[in-house]
């Protein structure tokens, strides 16, 4: 249906439409209705097994795959159903869970049905951008911009008025790809729109618990993904430059600003207030625009875009987009009579934040012009620090201003002439005033009556975090825990296995408390309550239920290789969060927040070295030097700087270093060198991650590194996760490893039951070992199922052993891996236990048949699942060969290696014209230091031969894709190789054309050659004229064109 749809002769739009015709006739005529075919197909297969109780024949064999193979079939389309409308993104494949995707989606329909609505009455001066800025603007759109902003969108995000959602484009490019690429590029082309593509349905979403009024909805626009893709695709490329357009005093939608910003400003602008003397009192305004989105006039969005410089034809794009929609409202489902509006911009579609946000830069504008000119008197909360006037986060204003008359009707002075310009209105019922401790309440009062808005003590929220002005207790962040309790509690939760609730725990933990914790640290007892409440839903307690909690919280919340399940206990994430503001206080000079600085993580990223100190500094390693001396220091060595050992024109002075460090580390030392010639500074780096920037994740590691309790048990704990099993099998291993699963041994030790004895043999005590392999049930299952030559050794191992040595044998056993057949055996060992405590007795004709039948169903899901992201990744295999330069042109190939990143280094490279002639190499024996950084060595030197050759045009290749990006975007100052790759943008800006390109390895041969030669050499950089003998082979292959298979993404 999808190939005869889309020919050439029919527009993109056009062959939508067919398609969707088809679809639904299709859906009506063929699929049917998966719930009738799924209990036609259980009543069917009852029947089967039924009949094959009393007798076994091929033929009912046969059938009853055949009718298992498609009710499996059936229960995947069902499950993807449910998933598509219950709108969940937390869930982990692995857990079919149909229960709870139908409880879901029920329960959202439930809270989105809206009953009823009732009245209100109850019936200047952007920055200029650079000649590069504008042409980079003016550059025109490829069909890579349009690949990537289609593969950008949520796969399920809800359809537009074509009913298609993004995962249609993206299971599909192969076939609708070209077409959708034209029809995109298109429009760029013409600035024409097709009739209808900018049409969208209007969703209303709630804002408050039971919504009544229109101002307690949120409306949302649901557009068609092909027009989504037009205004992505500008999205992506104005994102490159709406930093600079926009003001400091903006935080939503800008690259590198965050909500953190302004609540700490307001946090500390209400602390400051609260304390403030004199005779000058100071106000803080925080306003409300009423339905900015909406109110959002075209005619000064135009002027707003012309204003800020955009190319016209920019603005023509936008203009087509933004003007013309026809608009229908979605309610309780069903699609009402279309409307066209007159102005606004609609919340759903990818471009109108940013346009948004520059509309409001315009009264950011008229604020500073007010503050120069002397009629806004801003408010300064420290001494010599800089002046607030205003801060915004999207349509959240808050203003800051002397608390007099005179001032508020400069305020209004200033929102009346953008709200005339912009169609804006100030909701001055959900607006208030805040003034300082020194304000009287007369000028409170005459204030509040000149501006309509109400006075307050208590500010409320500010982005979703209470503006504090009393001391913290356990009640200023309840609702914090409410939301927590009440996502956790729902009835829905009941549908879910322990597997399929560990997974919500974790979404939950990683949402909910997260932006609050990450300004401000909470109470201890409401981090202990948000604790308590995740460990109870995680073992199955509810209302009037509470469950044995089988593993103890803290080996739960540590990593899974040490033996835990990965969540993240709430003390320990609250201050990773914090430390992360703390460091980008560090980094950000122009901040007015106090400077905080997280001592445990910090290292030094060497430049000049005239600030680190050598021995106690960590700079080198990822602890100072002083821990690895090997004899007495020298007195008065231990404030000296990394610069005092380092001498021009010759390096380290080894001298006074080798007799007190390991050999080891010299060699590290050697690939390090400071930076003399751009005089960049030592600065600070982050030393837990590669990249040297601050991650969440690394301070969480960092702070419960100390506290894992089963780090030697590290292996066992990697075999359990990595198995080919269903998840919840893992996680019953996991419980059972912990010695958590409630044995009648473990449920005496517990004083839950006077006897540990095997209810099942009575012969001994019932231990988990007992139950999974020595009681006498599992005799026949385990004889049957281990080889004979094996036995001994298999009944002979301790529990740790024995799960060590099974989980991780790879052997593979008819069509599944052994490893599969033991889990899933005493996974169901477990189960027939529980089924003959409880009297539960399920059919089973041949246990060790149903075990290996289930280890080969678990296996081809593993692989349809494995096979499926293979599919999304798209490989295709291609023939690899190094290739020879244009004509005029040499090629440098290098390539570094790195023995244990880090470990023992080198780099090696070779420099080829046109012909493939042999016109230099190199290799380079480093000493110790990482992979990258034996890359960048190579390149440095590649391009250092390269230019001492003069050669004028140079293609530069590496098969090292982190690299090039280094190499063509930049690297963050912080990161620890941002030196060499400084040194190498000071190669590539001199006066040639270097062309830099990433290789496959195959095609890097030469230069991956020469640099494993150079492990053979003495230290230090070798240039060779003539070919290595070790390295000729390859030169001939290369120059004869030699191709090797790869498989390579589309």
């Amino acid at each position: 249906m999808l190939k005869d749809s889309w020919n050439s002769q029919l527009t993109t739009p056009q062959a939508l439409a067919g398609l969707r015709e088809k679809l639904k006739r299709w859906n009506r005529e063929v699929f049917g209705d998966v719930q009738k075919r799924k209990e036609k197909l259980m009543e069917e297969i009852k029947k089967v097994q039924d009949l094959l109780e009393l007798t076994q024949t091929d033929a009912l064999l046969s059938k009853e795959a055949g009718l298992l193979e498609e009710f499996e079939l059936v229960l995947e389309q069902e499950e993807i159903i449910w998933f598509q409308k219950s709108r969940e993104k937390w869930i982990a494949l692995g857990d079919r869970n149909t229960t709870y995707f139908h409880t879901s989606t029920i329960i959202r329909r439930r809270r989105n049905r809206i009953e009823s609505l009732k009245g209100d009455d109850s019936s200047e001066g952007f920055p200029s951008l650079t000649r590069e800025e504008l042409n980079d603007l003016g550059k025109a759109f490829s069909s890579l911009d349009v690949n990537c902003a289609i593969k950008g969108m949520g796969k399920y995000k809800a359809p537009g008025p074509d009913g298609y959602q993004p995962v249609f484009y993206q299971s599909c490019w192969e076939v609708v790809g070209e077409s959708v690429q034209r029809f995109v590029l298109d429009f760029f082309a013409l600035g024409q729109l097709t009739e209808g593509m900018n049409d969208a349905l209007v969703v209303l979403i709630a804002k408050v618990g039971k919504p009544e009024q229109m101002t307690h909805f949120r409306p949302i626009s649901l557009c068609n993904v092909l027009f989504k893709t037009i205004t992505k695709v500008l999205m992506l490329r104005m994102k490159k430059v709406i930093s600079k357009l926009i003001g400091p005093a903006q935080s939503s939608f800008i690259p590198g600003r965050l909500s953190t910003d302004n609540i700490v400003l307001v946090q500390e602008a209400v602390h400051s207030m609260r304390r403030k003397k004199g005779r000058k009192g100071w106000m803080l305004l925080k306003l409300d625009l009423e339905k900015a989105y909406d109110r959002i006039r075209w005619d000064f969005l135009e002027d707003t875009l012309t204003a800020a410089r955009f190319p016209e034809k920019w603005v023509s794009w936008i203009m087509s987009c933004v003007t013309g929609p026809s608009m229908s409202l979605l309610w309780n489902g069903e699609k009402s009579d279309s409307f066209k509006p007159l102005r606004g911009l609609r919340q759903g579609d990818p471009l109108s934040p940013y346009l948004l946000v520059l509309c409001l830069e315009r009264l950011c504008h008229l604020i500073d012009y007010s503050v120069c000119s002397g009629e806004w008197k801003p408010i300064s909360l420290s001494r010599g620090g800089p002046k607030l006037s205003h801060i915004c986060f999207a349509d959240d204003l808050i203003l800051f201003a002397e608390a007099s008359v005179k001032q508020i009707r400069v305020i209004r002075r200033v929102l009346e002439r953008f709200c005339v310009a912009s169609g804006q209105k100030v909701s001055l019922e959900k607006s208030k005033i805040f003034f300082s401790a020194n304000v009287s309440r007369d000028m409170e009062k005459l204030i509040s009556d000149e501006s309509g808005i109400k006075s307050t003590r208590d500010l409320g929220k500010y982005l979703g975090m209470p503006v504090l002005q009393k001391r913290i207790n356990k009640e200023t962040f309840s609702d914090v825990l409410e939301k927590v309790s009440s996502r956790l509690a729902g009835w829905k939760g009941r549908c879910l296995s322990l597997a399929g609730r560990l997974t919500l725990t974790k979404a939950v933990l990683a949402s909910i408390p997260i932006h609050t914790m990450s300004t401000i640290l909470l109470p201890k007892s409401t981090l202990e309550s948000l604790d308590k409440v995740s460990q109870s839903f995680l073992w199955g307690s509810h209302s009037g239920q509470r469950k044995q909690h089988l593993v103890n919280w803290k080996k739960v919340c540590s990593r899974k290789c040490d033996g835990g399940l990965g969540i993240r206990a709430s003390k320990d994430m609250n201050k990773a969060l914090l430390a992360k503001l703390g460091w980008r206080l560090i980094h950000d000079q122009n901040s007015l927040w106090a400077r905080v600085v997280v001592v445990p993580g910090i290292r030094w990223v060497i430049g000049d070295g005239n600030h680190a100190k050598f021995w106690t500094e960590k700079w080198l390693l990822n602890k100072p030097l002083t821990e690895v001396v090997t004899g007495a220091l020298p007195h008065g060595v231990l404030d000296l700087r990394v610069c005092e050992f380092w001498q021009n024109g010759s390096g380290w002075v080894l001298d006074r270093i080798e007799p007190y460090i390991p050999a080891q580390v010299v060699l590290q030392l050697r690939s390090v060198v400071l930076d003399n010639i751009t005089g960049s500074r030592d600065r600070i780096s982050w030393g837990e991650s590669a990249n040297g920037e601050f991650t969440v994740s690394s301070a969480y590691s960092l702070l419960t590194n100390n506290s894992n309790p089963r780090q030697d048990m590290g292996k066992l704990f990697n075999r359990v996760w990595h198995v080919i099993a269903p998840e919840r099998v893992r996680l019953f291993i996991w419980l059972g490893m912990h010695q958590a699963l409630m044995t009648n041994a473990e449920r005496q030790r517990r004083h839950l039951s006077d006897s540990g004895i095997c209810p099942v043999c009575r012969s001994a005590e019932e231990t988990i070992l007992h139950i999974l392999r020595d009681c006498p049930a599992m005799d026949g299952v385990w004889i049957r199922l281990v080889p004979a030559g094996k036995r001994h050794a298999f009944f002979a191992k301790t529990l740790m052993e024995w799960l060590y040595v099974n989980l991780g044998d790879d052997t593979w056993v008819g069509d599944s891996g052994w490893s599969t057949q033991f889990a899933m055996a005493i996974w169901w060992a477990w189960k027939w236990r529980c089924g003959n405590v409880f009297g539960v007795q399920g059919k089973c004709r041949d246990r060790v048949k149903f075990l290996k039948d289930l280890a080969i169903e678990v296996t081809l899901a593993h692989e349809k699942a494995a096979e499926q992201q293979k599919k999304q990744v798209g490989r295709v295999e291609k023939q690899i060969a190094w290739l020879k330069p244009a004509a005029g042109w040499v090629k440098v190939n290098t390539d570094g290696a790195s023995r244990g990143n880090p470990g023992l280094a080198a780099a090696g490279g070779v420099l080829r014209d046109e012909t493939g002639k042999w016109c230099g190499g190199f290799s380079l024996n480093i000493g110790v230091c990482s992979a990258p950084l034996a890359e960048l060595w190579g390149v440095y030197y590649g391009l250092y031969i390269a230019w001492e050759r003069r050669a004028t045009r140079v293609e530069l290749e590496l098969d090292s894709e982190m690299v090039v990006g280094f190499l063509k975007t930049g690297i963050s100052e912080y990161h620890p190789l941002s030196f060499l790759v400084r040194l190498c943008h000071g190669f590539l800006a001199r006066d040639w054309i270097v062309r830099i390109s990433h290789v496959y390895r195959e095609a890097n041969r030469l230069a991956d050659g020469l640099a494993n030669y150079a492990f053979s050499l003495p230290l230090g950089f070798r240039f060779f004229e003539v070919v290595p003998d070790s390295v000729n082979a390859i030169l001939l292959e290369d120059t004869g064109g030699t191709a090797f298979p790869r498989r390579v993404r589309l």
